[in-house]
C-alpha cells in the first residue's frame, strides 16, 4: 500500500462511526480475528501448560462480539399487539455480553499477554484453575454418570493443586484474606476486576466507566433499571443509536489488540496473520495503536 492509500483507509475509519460503516468493519475484524485464530488447529502447536485456554478465550470474544454485532443490526419483538412488529435494539444485552467481553480480554492479559515469569504466570494459572473446579463442586449430586466421575476426579486433583500451589516461591505473597478465600472458595484473580483494567493495555479512560456501567446492568442495579425505564428499545432512537455506535467501536477496539497481543506471542499466529490482506492488517494496527 501506497501512502495515498493508507491515507484514504484512515479517514474511512475515522468516519466510520456510525452504523452502517462500523457493523461491517467490526464483520471484517471479526473475521480476520478468527481466521488467526483457526491457526492452532493448522499448526497443532507444542503450548506449554495452561496455554490451551487462549483459545477458549479468544473464541468467546469473538463470539459474544458476533452476538453484540447481530443485536446491533435490530430485531423483531412484537410487544404491545400481534401485528406491531417493531425493530429494537436489546441495549441491556448488549452492555452485558461487552461486559463479558472486557473480561474475557482482561483474563488473557492477566494469565497470558503479561511480561511476568512463566513460573508466576503458572502460579496463576494454577489459582485459577483450582477455583474452576472448586466452583463446579457446589453443583451438588448429579445422576449423569460421566459428569459425576469428573467431579470426583476434581476433587483429589484441588488436593494435588493445593499442595502445588503451596510449593510455589508466589505462595508466601499472598495476604491473609487471599489465603482464607483460596481455602474456602478458590482464588481465580488475585485482583479485583477494576484493578486488572487499570494496569491493562486498554486505555483506562475509554473503559473504565463504560465497564462499571456495564457491570451495573449485569448485576441489575438500580441505574440499570431507571435508564431502562427512561430509555427507549426502539432501532431509530438517537440513544440508542449513539450508545450502540460506542459499544461497538469499543468491542472493535478490544478485538484489535487482543488479535496484535496474540500474534506477539506467538510466531504461529503471526505467520497466520501476514496471510490476511494488507488493508485489513492496516485497519486492525490503527485500532490497536488507538
Amino acid at each position: 500500500m501506497n501512502e495515498e492509500e493508507k491515507i484514504k483507509i484512515l479517514i474511512n475509519e475515522a468516519n466510520s462511526l456510525n452504523l452502517t460503516s462500523l457493523i461491517p468493519s467490526l464483520e471484517n475484524i471479526l473475521q480476520a480475528n478468527a481466521f488467526v485464530v483457526q491457526s492452532l488447529y493448522d499448526t497443532k502447536p507444542k503450548l506449554d501448560t495452561g496455554e490451551v485456554y487462549q483459545e477458549t478465550l479468544l473464541i468467546k470474544i469473538i463470539l459474544a462480539s458476533r452476538s453484540v454485532l447481530e443485536l446491533s443490526k435490530g430485531i423483531e419483538f412484537g410487544i404491545l399487539k400481534m401485528d406491531d412488529r417493531p425493530i429494537i435494539i436489546d441495549r441491556s444485552s448488549i452492555y452485558i455480553l461487552t461486559r463479558s467481553i472486557i473480561e474475557s480480554f482482561l483474563t488473557l492479559e492477566y494469565l497470558y499477554f503479561n511480561n511476568l515469569s512463566r513460573e508466576e504466570q503458572i502460579f496463576r494459572y494454577n489459582l485459577c484453575r483450582i477455583s474452576g473446579f472448586m466452583a463446579r463442586q457446589d453443583f451438588g449430586k448429579t445422576k449423569n454418570e460421566k459428569f459425576f466421575t469428573k467431579m470426583e476426579s476434581e476433587k483429589a486433583e484441588i488436593e494435588e493443586l493445593k499442595a502445588t500451589i503451596k510449593k510455589s516461591p508466589f505462595y508466601s505473597d499472598l495476604k491473609e484474606q487471599q489465603l482464607w478465600k483460596l481455602d474456602k472458595y478458590g482464588l481465580p484473580r488475585l485482583m479485583s476486576w477494576s484493578v486488572l483494567l487499570k494496569q491493562s493495555v486498554l486505555k483506562t479512560d475509554l473503559f473504565d466507566k463504560i465497564y462499571k456501567l456495564y457491570s451495573n446492568y449485569a448485576h441489575s442495579e438500580f441505574i440499570a433499571m431507571i435508564q431502562l425505564n427512561e430509555g427507549k428499545v426502539s432501532k431509530s432512537d438517537s440513544f440508542n443509536i449513539e450508545t450502540t455506535i460506542t459499544t461497538l467501536n469499543n468491542i472493535r477496539i478490544i478485538n484489535c489488540v487482543s488479535l496484535m497481543s496474540f500474534i506477539e506471542k506467538h510466531e504461529f499466529a503471526k505467520n497466520k496473520y501476514i496471510e490476511i490482506d494488507e488493508s485489513s492488517r492496516f485497519i486492525i494496527e490503527f485500532w490497536n495503536k488507538f
